[in-house]
């Protein structure tokens, strides 16, 4: 039985209509319609008759509504208690991320998560974006943190935090060669960066620039690379100059070692957006809902709306 089309079929009831129920779930009359009827092919009976605006219970749907009812009613009250004494709600949560969230970001969530949760307990699986999604639609995880998503289909995104992203180059380099002060001139310099389909230099320029994004897309990288440390390595050893998430290095930045070169043609900062990615097909527990709840509070991503969780 699919609980959202239990809880609606109760709401329709308890409203008196499609249309009051659409207003109170904030969902279209159609998908409405839709999932009533969905719910009476799925159990081969007619539950209501339309009159107009009006609806009527059919005898199998007076029952149904009853025994949905009271079943909604005991979960609800059971989530509500889980609500009420955080240190009772217990599970595991699989969580997928790549190697730099494992490091720079998620400790601290997980930190103050289990403070408030403590019979909570985590599988932390680290792997890149594509791996992730992979695991995702098998089971393997419940919720993962990552850039990019392909599977739109099969998987729903929340944006849960943004990250500014820096172009940065050594101290030494800076003194070797001086800094390139227009986008134009990185495509003249060495550069380290991950693979293309990640690039950060390819979606630098994009944003900032995209009549040159072609270029871009052609320039030879010295280096590619599969993850931040690396990454960063290299940037610090003075092969060449590459963007990095702000956070990653701040004490970098701070003490010198590396360097943000001033761009002429660039106003305002430059972000990278990560999200929650979930399976659309799987409906996520209390406990889960909670953790990406806590992973907005953590984020620099402001979130004017509670997340909607299928």
């Amino acid at each position: 039985m699919d609980f959202n089309k239990a809880r609606t079929f109760v709401e329709v009831v308890d409203r008196g209509g499609f249309t009051a129920a659409a207003n109170y779930l904030q969902r279209t009359q159609q998908a409405i319609s839709s999932q009533i009827i969905s719910l009476e092919e799925d159990l081969g009976l007619s539950l209501l008759v339309r009159q107009g605006p009006k609806i009527t219970l059919t005898a199998d749907g007076e029952r149904l509504y009853q025994l949905f009812k009271e079943h909604l009613v005991s979960i609800e009250g059971a989530i509500q208690h889980l609500k009420a004494d955080k240190s009772t709600a217990s599970g595991v949560i699989r969580l997928g991320t790549w190697l730099e969230g494992s490091i720079y970001h998620l400790p601290e969530v997980i930190k103050r998560f289990s403070e408030d949760y403590p019979r909570v307990v985590f599988e932390v699986h680290v792997a890149t974006d594509e791996e992730l999604e992979t695991m995702l639609i098998a089971n393997k995880i419940d919720i993962s943190c990552q850039l990019f998503t392909k599977n739109q289909r099969l998987l729903r995104q929340i944006p849960v935090y943004r990250e500014t992203l820096v172009p940065v180059v050594s101290r030494d380099y800076a003194q070797k060669y001086g800094l390139p002060k227009t986008i134009e001139e990185t495509l003249e310099i060495p550069l380290v960066d991950f693979y293309s389909e990640y690039s950060n230099y390819e979606f630098w320029v994009k944003k900032n620039n995209p009549t040159l994004f072609l270029e871009a897309q052609k320039k030879v990288m010295l280096v590619r690379v599969s993850n931040t440390i690396a990454l960063k390595q290299l940037i610090l050893r003075g092969i060449g100059m590459g963007f990095l998430i702000q956070s990653t290095i701040q004490s970098e930045i701070n003490s010198g070692e590396l360097i943000s070169p001033d761009f002429l043609d660039i106003e305002g900062s430059n972000w990278v957006e990560f999200d929650a990615v979930y399976k659309r097909q799987n409906s996520l527990g209390f406990i889960h809902q909670e953790f990406i709840r806590y992973i907005l509070e953590y984020g620099e991503l402001e979130s004017t709306t509670t997340p909607v969780f299928d």
